[in-house]
């Protein structure tokens, strides 16, 4: 900037203004100093900018993601800058990892680039940390979960609403023994999901079985490990209802699956769901992205208002016709 200022014979401050688009720099003036801005390739730093500022905040928005090597996440990530862009604001994001630790350590970093509000898809079970900078500091919006220890703005999904019609839609094609795979009952989800099938069995007059149910579960191993119990029980499920995309994916990795078939519903969509005739039900992630894009924006424009919850309905997509038939043993 002082380069400029020398070429062109104007204090810095005039420089800073021009290039900043204040009104009060003559229009000849802001056309020499963007001419010799240009010429010398200067590149305003607009975090530094805002730091002169006491509190200016950027025109960004941060986002922390629970782990964006699950599929589910891009396209959660891909709605919210598609309102970032309306808005003319660039999304800073971050990968927690599935990990806690992580995720909070990235959620301060962001908070210290001066965002003007934050994403979270949470992995954590408490957030209680962020209670003050939630009242004084940037805006703050949960996706996918409403956080633990903390009042904030959020969108949810229909977790207990569309499990218990997942397992209602398998009850309904006369299956009894109804298996369950899922991951850690930690956090939003996933007790809402576990509710959702007990109350489908309830409502059918069937028992919950424990022998059929496998929850605690983290990895695709795992689920396949479980899979492969299960089926291999004297009396095995005939049915098996996954409470995410990785426990799917589990279930289809097991060899007693290959062997066997029996009927999935999954929760949450992955992209050879329709090939394998595997019925999801779909949390429609970039809606939910999306969504809590809008209500981040709804909350900078009133912060006074009260915290509000949306509710982002998952749908049951049924994929009964696999385009790939199961292999059959060769008669001898």
């Amino acid at each position: 900037m002082q380069d400029i200022a020398a070429a062109t014979g104007v204090t810095i401050k005039t420089v800073s203004r021009a290039l900043s688009g204040a009104p009060n720099v003559r229009q000849s003036t802001r056309e020499r100093v963007l001419a010799e801005a240009a010429r010398l390739g200067f590149r305003r730093n607009d975090i530094a900018a805002g730091l002169r500022s006491t509190g200016q905040t950027m025109k960004t928005i941060g986002v922390v993601l629970g782990d964006l090597g699950n599929p589910f996440f891009p396209p959660m990530l891909r709605g919210i800058h598609a309102v970032a862009a309306q808005h003319g604001h660039l999304v800073i994001s971050a990968d927690a990892e599935g990990d806690g630790t992580v995720e909070r350590e990235s959620i301060q970093t962001i908070l210290a680039q001066r965002v003007a509000g934050l994403i979270i898809a949470p992995t954590g079970t408490d957030f209680s940390f962020l209670a003050q900078e939630a009242e004084f500091g940037s805006a703050i919006v949960f996706i996918d979960s409403a956080p633990l220890g903390l009042t904030a703005d959020a969108v949810i999904t229909t977790n207990t609403a569309s499990t218990r019609h997942a397992v209602a839609h398998l009850i309904g094609r006369g299956h009894r023994r109804i298996g369950y795979i899922g991951h850690p009952p930690q956090g939003y989800g996933a007790p809402k999901r576990w509710l959702g099938y007990c109350q489908a069995l309830r409502n059918a007059g069937i028992e919950a079985d424990a022998a059929l149910v496998r929850r605690g579960l983290t990895t695709e191993a795992d689920a396949a490990r479980a899979v492969t119990e299960l089926l291999d029980l004297p009396d095995p499920p005939t049915a098996l209802f996954a409470d995410n995309n990785r426990m799917t994916v589990g279930i289809l990795q097991s060899p007693s699956y290959a062997a066997c078939h029996p009927e999935v519903v999954g929760f949450d969509h992955f992209d050879l769901a329709p090939q394998l005739g595997i019925s999801v039900v779909d949390s429609d992630p970039f809606r939910v992205g999306s969504a809590g894009a809008e209500l981040l924006f709804r909350r900078l424009a009133d912060r006074d208002r009260p915290p509000t919850q949306t509710t982002v309905r998952a749908k049951l997509i049924v994929h009964d016709q696999p385009a790939f038939a199961p292999l059959r043993p060769r008669r001898a």
